[in-house]
């Protein structure tokens, strides 16, 4: 008998070592007027991947001078009927390696997509403030890159260097997450063990560096801009002056314009 409860506890002891940090983790992300579900793919020793899937959105009602709530409860701005059809934009996929601080991200420009390369690296700080999330106890992290400041709850019950967007390195997962002004914010909604492949369609993409990429959308946007202009007989607009909003503010080339 003892030996039959030993062979049972080294077979369990076995099927736990086999057991690896595999996880699918929901995220709900709210920007703006809207929340998106944002799918974070964990796989041990391998780069994570976050998809944001654009079918999922939904519009907050929030009913500002500029907007008006239809029949339907969806927000829709005046002068526009009907709202934006989401499910026709491709999703967005971030792929993040904390080994080596690099990140590729699908990024799409007038409905053709590049992958993007991207490098990153920051230090956290960690509080003493706790608070429960989803039963989770989690610690509160600071850290600033790219002129702006961030805010993160991680917990160490899920022993993970992994988060949302460009999050990363903290010891257990980041659950929430957002910047000073709330550009973006990340809510965990749920922790599944990962039983699929990992989504990253980056074939036969065009790769350039997160510098170019910029060039482009912002060449794309002015067009677009001063073509609304002079179908309306306005003041011409430029990215620039519009401002940037989002939570990266400044760039590494804006404040070494040799690098």
């Amino acid at each position: 008998m003892k030996n039959l409860q030993l062979l049972a506890l080294l077979f369990c002891y076995q099927i736990m070592l086999a057991q690896t940090n595999d996880y699918k983790i929901t995220y709900k992300r709210f920007e703006g007027n809207h929340k998106r579900d944002a799918v974070l793919y964990v796989k041990e020793n391998q780069p994570t991947v976050m998809q944001t899937i654009m079918a999922s959105t939904t519009q907050l009602k929030i009913v500002k001078d500029t907007t008006y709530v239809d029949e339907n409860g969806a927000t829709v701005m005046k002068g526009f009927s009907g709202s934006t059809d989401y499910s026709k934009f491709p999703d967005e996929y971030m792929k993040v390696d904390p080994a080596t601080n690099k990140i590729e991200m699908i990024k799409d420009i007038n409905r053709k997509s590049f992958l993007v390369t991207d490098e990153l690296n920051y230090t956290w700080k960690i509080t003493t403030e706790t608070k429960k999330i989803k039963d989770y106890t989690c610690y509160k992290a600071t850290t600033t890159f790219r002129g702006n400041n961030f805010e993160a709850w991680f917990t160490p019950d899920i022993p993970i260097n992994a988060g949302p967007w460009k999050w990363y390195g903290l010891p257990g997962l980041i659950v929430e997450a957002t910047d000073t002004d709330k550009s973006e914010v990340y809510l965990l909604e749920k922790v599944e063990k990962l039983n699929e492949e990992i989504p990253f369609p980056s074939k036969n993409l065009s790769r350039i560096n997160l510098k170019q990429y910029f060039e482009k959308e912002e060449e794309a946007l002015n067009a677009m801009l001063a073509e609304y202009s002079n179908n309306n007989r306005g003041t011409t607009t430029t990215v620039k002056t519009l401002g940037r909003f989002g939570l990266e503010r400044i760039y590494e080339w804006e404040e070494n314009p040799n690098k």
